[in-house]
């Protein structure tokens, strides 16, 4: 499966709320862990909270029109 066709099972199965809240947390446990633990692997995580955060915001809402 595609990393597209993820993105739009991931945005089917979560509200746009959740995915704010589940990237934010991500996005900050990958910040704190990242200065305890300095290393490479933290850097996944923090993709994962961008790419879950930013899934979140909708182009409909900022449209003018």
């Amino acid at each position: 499966m595609g990393w597209k066709r993820k993105l739009v099972a991931l945005r089917q199965k979560f509200t746009r709320r959740q995915r704010l809240v589940v990237g934010g947390a991500a996005f900050v446990v990958a910040q704190v862990g990242s200065f305890s633990y300095p290393s490479q692997h933290w850097l996944y995580l923090l993709i994962f909270g961008v790419i879950v955060f930013s899934s979140a915001w909708s182009p409909e809402v900022y449209r003018k029109g």
